[in-house]
């Protein structure tokens, strides 16, 4: 009925026409409304009307119009616009040098984020936001100002890679680039253009605008993008290397690797695989910071080789590399001159989670090799440290070479490291100095030692090992060092036991004591050491009230290894005898050369200072109301008891010393014996088990007797063999016991008799290790008794033989 009105109306021509001209209508119309949905990109000059606000082309629905111009030399910042709206400007502020980012929501296609990133200074902040601030298919339309690549490291252009990328590579010095991509892009229509500056001073600027839709291709998942594009393809290898410096090669399925850490900060680290140096001087950038190679754990071969110098850059460089690796990748990695300023707590974890248990003891200018894996389950057995001192000086450098595993040998357990970082003691050495060995490089991160274990259980209820050790320090704190150092080796010692009484202006010394965990405590006032020493033993018995024994261990010394297992045997005579009030542990006599015996012992009158232990009650009763008087000596003045005859007091000495006294150094009247008596080599015990013989002999009960007996079945040295000895007085093989009998109160017989044996002689002091005028001794392993002409045993004399004196 239409069509009959229409003809009866237009006539059968017009009526075709017609028809026609609809079907054209509707082509256009639809050709116009397929053309707004499809994306396109023109390029133009001087696109007009961006002050007003509006730019770019009208597009179809779901589309995203576009206007990109670059920067034009260093003058004019790019503009971007979005949607027809001005997003980046000048006027906005909003741009600047370097990368200038727009990112855009793929679900919502609004406006996400715009950045501007200086990567001619920086690149730190534009690679994290590429890593993890800018979400998976989201887009980016970038463009550049000025200069972007002066700090545009590689790990940046292999994650532009990740949208699309392809000439980011080529990338120059003031080069123009303008990229619209897709995180996780694959392929599909990236839009990436650039201009080379070529011979000008600037590139000239690209301008863009256009419609897009999303998603621009094939959009996959980073993480399985990722390894692809992060391996480098760059690599340089250096000369040969057999075996990586191995005598022999490596079994199947494992390769030669070789790594230095390099020395201080000129001689550059280096790394070998598989028989190549990838890691040099000249060879792939090797230098400060972390140098690190990834190798295909089944060919052996490098995939990426890179360096990261965490000294003057933070580290999430070295992390966007670690992220990227897949299962059975194996890593190496050596630190040269410092890598641990800028290196993150999140990179020492990416590294504990490859292998490593000693990445979080990394400090300033320490070096440090490992070799990790992706994967890996417990701890790579192939690691070292090797650590700075305590003022930056350099490390001992680490050079090994060994064969890696396609599957890198773990432990479950922490290995022991070949050196380990002792922070509580660099601490202390940071705060004080003049410590020299204790603090030195070699030696201020070894550990300090702990009490060693009782080895003979008999003497475990000996009350020697529950006394008080009263450690009175002097001037000379590395000579304490060595003493607290002796104390804690001692087997059986308890640390609770041990006191460092110190004198108060000298702090460190408590510090000192803390730090090997004993207990310690300051002396005011002592003006002299004396003083301390008296305060101290005031000290020591307040603080232990309930103990048999008090050891004191005066300043400089070092004890032997069986002190406290001497002093311990000593103790049943010591208990059984009221006559005897403790025993010394120095015997002024004991020069080397001299052969003394170990486990030989005398009985003296005289109170020999240094390191003794005497009872605590004959301290509390008989000694403690009287220090000034008694004890107000040096040590090597000797302490006078002044005694009673019905109440003696003798102390027990060894043949052989059980502590030495660290050479001397002072200025005093007595300097020349001193230095003599202290600086002459002394014989000390240096065995750890020494058993002592013959003590019931030297009880009261028995002692004289024993005297006798030396002296009557001795051989007498008659006077002339004395007077022509020197400093080395010959004697008999054929005779293991000797006696002299010598005038009395006469300074050159003593002096004479004293230079035979070459012991240290002063005009000022009495004989040592005296017993009613009778001092023993051993020389070269030979028993010598001197008796003088006023001692109780002088009536021993034989008639036939005159008394030696220096005048006759």
């Amino acid at each position: 009925m239409f069509a009959r009105k229409c003809k009866r109306i237009c006539g059968l021509k017009k009526l075709v026409l017609l028809t026609l001209a609809c079907c054209f209508a509707l082509y256009a119309r639809s050709v116009w409304l397929r053309a707004r949905t499809k994306p396109f990109f023109v390029d133009v000059s001087a696109y007009p009307n961006v002050s007003e606000g509006i730019c770019g082309p009208e597009c179809g629905a779901n589309q995203i119009s576009f206007y990109v111009k670059t920067g034009v030399e260093k003058d004019e910042p790019p503009i971007i616009c979005v949607h027809r709206s001005i997003v980046m400007h000048s006027q906005k502020n909003n741009v600047g040098r370097g990368m200038n980012v727009v990112v855009i929501n793929n679900n919502t296609l609004k406006v996400e984020a715009v950045k501007s990133y200086d990567t001619y200074q920086d690149d730190y902040q534009f690679l994290r936001d590429l890593m993890t601030g800018i979400k998976e298919g989201h887009a980016i339309i970038m463009a550049s100002f000025d200069e972007i690549t002066q700090s545009l490291s590689e790990e940046a252009r292999r994650w532009m890679k990740l949208f699309g990328a392809k000439q980011v590579d080529s990338i120059g010095y003031r080069d123009s680039y303008m990229l619209i991509g897709q995180k996780g892009l694959v392929s599909g229509d990236v839009l990436e253009f650039r201009v080379p500056k070529k011979q000008k001073n600037f590139a000239d600027h690209l301008e863009k605008m256009g419609c897009l839709s999303l998603p621009l291709g094939e959009i996959k998942a980073v993480e399985s993008v990722l390894p692809k594009v992060m391996i480098k393809t760059d690599m340089k290898f250096g000369a040969d290397m057999p075996n990586c410096g191995l005598s022999a090669g490596c079994h199947d399925h494992s390769f030669p690797v070789m790594v230095s850490t390099g020395v201080k900060s000129d001689n550059l680290p280096e790394i070998c695989v598989s028989g190549k140096i990838v890691m040099a001087k000249d060879v792939n950038n090797a230098g400060r910071g972390m140098n690190v190679v990834i190798v295909d754990h089944k060919t052996g071969q490098p995939k990426s080789i890179n360096r990261y110098d965490t000294y003057e850059k933070d580290s999430i460089h070295m992390e966007i590399l670690l992220e990227t690796l897949i299962d059975m990748d194996i890593v190496i990695m050596s630190v040269h001159d410092d890598g641990s300023r800028k290196l993150t707590l999140h990179t020492m974890e990416m590294l504990n989670g490859l292998g490593s248990s000693l990445i979080q003891n990394l400090k300033f200018r320490d070096v440090w090799y490992f070799v990790g894996q992706k994967g890996l389950k417990g701890f790579s057995t192939l690691e070292k440290i090797s650590y700075a001192g305590m003022d930056g000086e350099w490390p001992t450098p680490l050079k090994d070479s060994f064969c890696v595993s396609s599957k890198v040998q773990s432990t479950n357990y922490i290995p022991d490291p070949v050196a380990r970082r002792n922070d509580v003691k660099r601490e202390f050495c940071k705060k004080y100095d003049g410590y020299g060995d204790f603090c030195s490089v070699e030696h201020v991160d070894d550990p300090l030692l702990t009490p060693a274990k009782l080895v003979d259980d008999k003497l475990a209820q000996n009350a020697v090992y529950s006394s008080p050790i009263i450690v009175i320090p002097g001037f000379n704190h590395n000579a304490l060092v060595q003493t607290l150092e002796t104390v804690i080796m001692q087997p059986g010692v308890s640390r609770d036991h041990v006191l460092v009484a110190y004198d108060e202006k000298f702090p460190e010394h408590g510090e000192l004591a803390a730090m090997f965990g004993f207990r310690n405590v300051s002396v005011s006032d002592a003006t002299e050491f004396s003083v301390q020493v008296i305060k101290a033993l005031e000290k020591g018995a307040e603080m232990f009230p309930n103990a048999k024994y008090m050891i004191v261990l005066d300043e400089e010394l070092m004890l032997s290894p069986d002190f406290l297992s001497f002093l311990a045997q000593c103790t049943h005579v010591l208990d059984k005898d009221d006559s005897l009030i403790g025993v010394s542990a120095f015997n002024f006599n004991g020069l080397d050369g001299m052969q003394t015996n170990k486990s030989l012992m005398y009985k003296v009158e005289d109170f020999p200072g240094l390191g003794f232990m005497i009872k605590m009650e004959f301290f509390k009763i008989r000694m403690k109301h009287k220090l000034k008087n008694c004890c107000n000596a040096r040590s090597w003045e000797g302490w006078s008891m002044q005694c009673e005859a019905a109440r003696p007091c003798h102390m027990l000495v060894p043949d052989m010393s059980r502590v030495f006294r660290q050479v001397y150094e002072g200025m005093t009247p007595d300097d020349r014996y001193l230095t003599s008596l202290f600086n002459t080599p002394r014989e000390t015990s240096l065995d750890s088990k020494v058993s002592v013989r013959g003590l019931e002999e030297l009880t009261a009960a028995h002692y004289d007797a024993h005297l006798k007996g030396l002296l009557s079945g001795g051989t007498v040295l008659k006077p002339e063999q004395l007077h022509t000895c020197s400093s080395n007085i010959s004697l008999a093989k054929d005779s293991r016991s000797y006696v002299i009998f010598y005038k009395n109160k006469e300074i050159s017989t003593l002096r004479k008799l004293w230079e035979c044996f070459g012991l240290p002689f002063s005009e000022k002091y009495q004989p040592r290790n005296t017993y009613r005028g009778v001092v023993r001794l051993t020389y070269k392993g030979s028993s010598v008794t001197m008796v003088t002409s006023d001692s109780p045993f002088s009536s021993m004399k034989p008639d036939n033989v005159p008394w030696f004196s220096h005048n006759n």
